[in-house]
């Protein structure tokens, strides 16, 4: 009886993130796009930029094949294990207001730069990971798609996950130009407003969560 009871699908409600919300949830925790640039071009300046061009493709790829297969795992596990949705959501809710304030405070920080090979060459998988496929990034894909009620929506969150990393090839192929020619304190800026919404984000994510609990 337990065992059917947690395998039935789960189901749309009130407190369902809108696609607008995934989107939103993801662009701030897959990378996020409005970093990345100026990370990718930290790690990639002592290489020619055609080659660095080439090795954004061979990170695009193997970061949308790691987040792909972390979140199918994860809901996997969570099924296996026997983890109810609002729990998981909760979780999530709270790595997430967790995230959301170092990403605030961590604009005032300097970023380390991304580990490199020891003839100079990065890596293409330590940029994957942990520069796009960050640890709560890949939280965020095992909760969408855990709470996801229908095929329909699963397709739904991959599509939109699939956009995000597109933004973050964009953002690694052109590097150099977006921080010749904008620089990084627009960046920055863009970076702190949206981090601030993610603090919102997150509040509500735990509240939804509450809400399914029966708490609220």
């Amino acid at each position: 009886m337990m065992t059917a009871m947690l395998s039935v699908p789960a189901l749309p409600s009130s407190t369902a993130l809108t696609l607008a919300e995934v989107f939103l949830l993801l662009f701030v925790t897959l990378g996020p796009p409005l970093k990345v640039p100026a990370l990718f071009l930290q790690a990639t300046s002592q290489i020619p930029e055609p080659e660095a061009r080439k090795l954004s493709l061979q990170v695009f790829l193997i970061a949308l094949v790691t987040t792909l297969a972390g979140g199918f795992i994860g809901r996997l596990l969570m099924d296996n294990w026997h983890i109810s949705r609002p729990a998981l959501l909760m979780a999530g809710g709270l790595v997430f207001l967790f995230v959301s304030m170092q990403s605030v405070l961590g604009q005032y920080h300097a970023h380390p730069p991304a580990p490199a090979e020891t003839d100079g060459k990065p890596k293409a998988f330590s940029l994957a990971v942990p520069m796009v496929v960050t640890p709560y990034g890949l939280a965020a894909v095992i909760v969408l798609l855990a709470n996801s009620w229908s095929h329909l929506r699963t397709m739904e969150v991959c599509a939109l996950l699939l956009a995000v990393m597109l933004l973050n090839l964009v953002a690694m192929y052109f590097a150099r130009p977006i921080m010749r020619t904008i620089g990084p304190i627009p960046l920055q800026i863009l970076g702190v407003i949206i981090g601030i919404m993610t603090v919102a984000l997150s509040i509500q994510i735990i509240l939804g969560a509450l809400t399914q609990m029966g708490v609220l």
